[in-house]
């Protein structure tokens, strides 16, 4: 015995559970062992038990991933991350290939600086007996030293790890922006699953 299942949408009916309902196929199934039945075959090719009965029409969906809709966890000059995609001007990541994000830090070297400082003292020490316009030679560049040294500021970078390595996507000097920036990456890898 061969038992039917019945799916079909008559023709002008809608389906209002399955509205991409597009492709339509043959189907029955064993009463026997609940194999598929092929179309126009006597016997279930799984068991054998013969099958008498007519076939029925299903239509059946072609499967389509799922969609999920953007959700925007950081949008500032020019960069912006989602929970599918990181924009940064015309460069594009997708989310799904990011397995994980954090802040890196350059600290730059500050011997050159240093240096002036140490030298602007030398000189002003070694005329502070013989002339004024030296210790004020000397001065000057303590001060271009000291100038220098704390104009020299730290580098901040988004740095993504993808499958195919680490990669610094977004450089500033603001601390702030950058952790901003890393903790949406963060939050878009935890939305995404």
């Amino acid at each position: 015995m061969l038992i039917l299942l019945d799916i079909s949408v008559q023709e002008g009916e809608e389906c209002h559970s399955f509205p991409e309902l597009i492709k339509e196929t043959n189907m029955a199934f064993c009463a026997g062992c609940g194999s598929n039945v092929p179309s126009g075959s006597g016997f279930c090719t799984n068991c054998g038990q013969p099958a008498n009965a007519e076939q029925t029409t299903v239509k059946v969906a072609p499967a389509q991933p799922v969609r999920v809709a953007e959700q925007k966890f950081f949008e500032a000059d020019g960069v912006l991350v989602t929970n599918t995609r990181f924009v940064r001007g015309n460069e594009t990541f997708a989310m799904s290939g990011v397995t994980s994000v954090r802040a890196h830090t350059v600290v730059p070297p500050k011997t050159g600086p240093i240096i002036l400082i140490i030298f602007g003292a030398i000189i002003g020490l070694a005329s502070l007996q013989s002339s004024l316009s030296g210790v004020l030679v000397g001065v000057v560049v303590i001060g271009l030293g000291i100038l220098w040294f704390r104009g020299i500021k730290n580098s901040y970078f988004v740095r993504l790890v993808t499958a195919s390595g680490e990669r610094d996507a977004v450089s500033s000097f603001d601390a702030n922006y950058i952790g901003g920036i890393v903790d949406a990456v963060n939050q878009a890898i935890i939305h995404r699953g």
